[in-house]
């Protein structure tokens, strides 16, 4: 006997078996968490670590945040072009190269032109995930997916920030851009296994993305 769930739509395990979706949430989750987790550790590590002044570290965040955001005039037209996975592939390499400069130094360069890659990243990966998962569920199972994906996204920022100064505390600025790695590397890893499984029509006869 098939089993039923309220409101329509399959188990949420079948949904869940469809790497579409868990590279659509990580990539909107594991993008917020680095973003957080590397943008709340910064202006201590300027101020406390590396002898910058207050206001130099307030000009690094300002600009982090406006890499953020810019990107989204032009993010709906990308993913058009480019389409989604490539566009997500983009928000993975912006987000080592900030790594790789940040951890090369602790001029108030290295730190500006780190956190613009990391605004820019997270856009690519958040807009990428959020617009990729509505093609993973139909629209009677929109609710406990997008649920779902909410709850994953806000854990994963709220674990992320509230943990950054512990981190710079007990392993310091390179060490802690080195944290962020692994996490990278799963959700390349799940958007692979998506990529190399991935078929004509998505779910609920939606087409794939590009």
């Amino acid at each position: 006997m098939a089993e039923t769930v309220v409101g329509g739509g399959r188990p949420m395990r079948d949904i869940l078996a469809n790497p579409l979706v868990w590279t659509a949430i990580s990539g909107a989750a594991i993008g917020y968490a680095v973003m957080s987790f590397i943008m709340t550790a910064t202006p201590l590590s300027m101020t406390e670590m590396a002898g910058h002044d207050f206001d130099d570290a307030k000009r690094v965040i300002q600009l982090h945040i406006m890499a953020m955001y810019l990107p989204s005039l032009v993010s709906g037209w990308l993913i058009r072009v480019v389409g989604i996975p490539l566009m997500m592939t983009i928000g993975l390499l912006a987000y080592l190269g900030c790594i790789l400069l940040a951890a090369a130094g602790i001029s108030f360069h290295h730190y500006l032109w780190a956190l613009i890659l990391l605004g820019v990243g997270w856009n690519f990966l958040f807009v990428g995930g959020t617009t990729l998962l509505p093609q993973g569920y139909r629209d009677s199972e929109r609710f406990r997916v997008q649920g779902l994906n909410d709850i994953m996204v806000f854990s994963a920022q709220a674990t992320a920030a509230l943990s950054a100064g512990a981190v710079l505390t007990a392993l310091g600025w390179a060490s802690l851009l080195m944290v962020a790695v692994p996490l990278l590397v799963l959700h390349a890893l799940l958007m692979a296994a998506w990529l190399l499984r991935r078929q004509p029509a998505g779910a609920g006869g939606r087409s794939s993305p590009r």
